[in-house]
């Protein structure tokens, strides 16, 4: 039934759901969109300078080998995901103290900055240390939306609120892989500041959420 669906978008909670559909879209499309191009941007920046600058040269299709095999992307990939751990950490910490609204708001405007000034880095070494802090702290969106999302609503909305957004979000994480693919060879610079537009949206977005920090839940 899409009853519980169309009761999230009554009465008080339509604003609250109406901006978390926008927080889920922008979020899942900027941070999908940009990590499973990140080896890509990395391999641009192997010779210095704009991972946007460097366009790839064609190259022949014949007389190619796998062979040997180049590793530091699997080390540049372990590395940006290890970096999670601190920003989970940081959640466990902050979360029942400044509440999920302003850590999710703050979080995605954070990760706004550090994926446009991925744009301005001269050297591998600067972007695998934008791409870390990226990590880091996307993580500590993903886990305020988590909570924020549940507290939001009663509990006989809340899987179905959850179910709603998360399927919005599975939408967003396609559409963000796809047009990224699309634009990354014809002009870097636009996915880069697309990403990081829909992120700086999401944490002005998350502002207009009701705090629910020290509140009774229903």
């Amino acid at each position: 039934s899409l009853e519980p669906i169309k009761h999230m978008f009554r009465g008080h909670l339509r604003l609250r759901s109406i901006a978390l559909l926008i927080i889920f879209y922008c979020i899942s499309f900027g941070y999908y969109g940009l990590w499973m191009w990140f080896p890509e941007l990395f391999a641009r920046a192997e010779d210095g300078g704009s991972p946007c600058a460097n366009m790839p040269l064609p190259s022949p299709l014949q007389n190619q080998s796998c062979y040997p095999v180049k590793t530091a992307v699997y080390k540049e990939s372990f590395i940006i995901a290890a970096c999670n751990l601190p920003g989970n950490v940081f959640t466990i910490l902050f979360m029942d103290i400044t509440g999920g609204r302003k850590l999710l708001s703050t979080s995605l405007m954070a990760s706004s900055l550090s994926v446009f000034l991925i744009y301005v880095v001269q050297t591998k070494t600067q972007s695998l240390g934008l791409s870390c802090i990226f990590s880091g702290v996307s993580v500590i969106s993903w886990n305020a939306l988590d909570v924020v999302g549940t507290e939001l609503y009663p509990t006989r909305l809340r899987s179905s609120a959850l179910g709603f957004f998360t399927g919005v979000g599975r939408v967003a994480a396609i559409m963000g892989n796809v047009v990224f693919g699309k634009l990354v060879d014809t002009n870097c610079f636009v996915p880069i500041l697309l990403v990081s537009i829909l992120l700086l949206t999401g944490g002005l977005v998350a502002l207009l959420l009701p705090q629910t920090r020290q509140t009774e839940l229903t």
